[in-house]
């Protein structure tokens, strides 16, 4: 059942004034250099904010909060202050503006970053990759998981 059945439905617009106050976020943890353009110029509180928040658009209610947290002052200091007393804020705050400049094709172009790309493993040739050591360092690094909080007793370490 989607959210909409539900009548559960979630606004994730962002208002002009946050944008505003975003782009500056945004220009004080990107600024333009080595060739490469600020945050704003990249257009992170824009075109790339709606692309951020149709990916995630349940990073829009606490993205809000952290720019209604930073108060008057939008500057390095200020975000640096959002990560001490609110770091689960910070973190949205900075995962929108560093997201959304990395989904910018101008800015993956000169960093030559090639997004994610597929690789297609045929399932025939998996003794070549075996072969070729590519899972060598998984296979012999500790096993990497979490158990849910409400797991019996027992299995936990």
């Amino acid at each position: 059942m989607t959210a909409a059945e539900t009548g559960e439905m979630r606004d994730t617009t962002v208002p002009p004034e946050a944008r505003r106050r975003l782009g500056q976020v945004a220009d004080a943890l990107i600024e333009a250099g080595a060739g490469l353009p600020s945050g704003t110029q990249a257009g992170v509180h824009t075109d790339l904010l709606d692309q951020v928040v149709k990916a995630r658009p349940d990073l829009v209610p606490p993205l809000l909060r952290a720019l209604d947290e930073l108060g008057p002052a939008l500057d390095l200091a200020a975000v640096e202050r959002l990560a001490e007393r609110r770091p689960e804020l910070h973190e949205v705050l900075t995962l929108v503006v560093a997201g959304g400049y990395l989904m910018s094709p101008r800015v993956a172009a000169l960093l030559k970053y090639p997004f994610q790309e597929a690789k297609i493993v045929d399932p025939r040739e998996i003794t070549v990759v075996v072969g070729e050591g590519l899972l060598d360092l998984v296979a012999e690094r500790a096993p990497l998981y979490r158990l849910p909080p409400d797991s019996p007793s027992e299995r936990r370490p």
